[in-house]
């Protein structure tokens, strides 16, 4: 479903806290619900747009109709820019309730040119941008399943501000994150089933998970083996009924 900025009734003002209140003044925020369409590859780029609440995908679809993800945003990520004035990728909201605020460009632009503290917020959001597209290029460069998943964790454990904590919320499905690193999403399942039955993590629900040793994420980022399997009679069971991939 494509989000209709125009005609919403959902259409809100929220306070502008990183930047400027001319920024602020030129923002229309919407509420969109999982699965609906930001913009679409193909389309002009006639706006910026930063998450205020939720998270979005942004993905691509080949001609043969495989899908890649190349980016998840999450609150005060900025995205929307463009090459010649066309998105060359589509936008998604992941989470029901996300809140999107959307900034005309060539309004974002003469204030980014004028404005100070616009100027140096855009340069961390580039240079934001860029950390994550290096981070997803280390993850691919993993060989091995278990590997990619692993850094893929730990990546989004420090994005998502888990670095310090074990509790990690996952807003993308297993299709997601398959498609994120470039793996069939039977292959993300047996990994995370591996590190599952190792007690590496533990699945707090369909989408969050506990890392419970983290030293072995690690390792097994780096092409190290998970600890020794032992036997849990109520862990047996739980690989059987299929938890480790809703």
């Amino acid at each position: 479903m494509m989000v209709d900025w125009a005609s919403s009734s959902e259409i809100v003002r929220i306070p502008w806290n990183r930047t400027s209140a001319a920024m602020e003044r030129a923002a229309a925020v919407l509420r969109c619900e999982a699965g609906d369409s930001v913009y679409r590859c193909g389309e002009a780029s006639l706006y910026w747009y930063r998450i205020v609440n939720g998270a979005v995908r942004k993905c691509m679809l080949s001609a043969d109709g495989h899908r890649q993800v190349v980016d998840f945003l999450l609150p005060e990520n900025l995205f929307g820019f463009a090459e010649h004035g066309m998105h060359r990728f589509s936008a998604e909201a992941l989470s029901p309730s996300t809140l999107i605020a959307r900034y005309p460009r060539r309004d974002a632009e003469r204030l980014v040119e004028c404005d100070p503290q616009v100027s140096r917020w855009l340069r961390r959001q580039a240079l934001d941008s860029i950390s994550r597209l290096q981070a997803r290029a280390l993850i691919l460069g993993r060989t091995g399943a278990l590997a990619r998943v692993s850094a893929f964790l730990l990546d989004w454990a420090e994005r998502s501000g888990s670095a310090r904590s074990d509790v990690i919320s996952l807003p993308m499905s297993r299709y997601d994150i398959a498609d994120y690193v470039c793996m069939a999403v039977e292959t993300v399942c047996r990994a995370l089933t591996v590190l599952r039955e190792h007690q590496v993590i533990a699945l707090c629900a369909t989408r969050s998970l506990r890392i419970c040793d983290r030293c072995a994420l690690e390792r097994a980022k780096e092409g190290g083996q998970p600890p020794p399997l032992r036997h849990n009679p109520s862990r047996d069971s739980a690989s059987r009924s299929g938890v480790g991939c809703p």
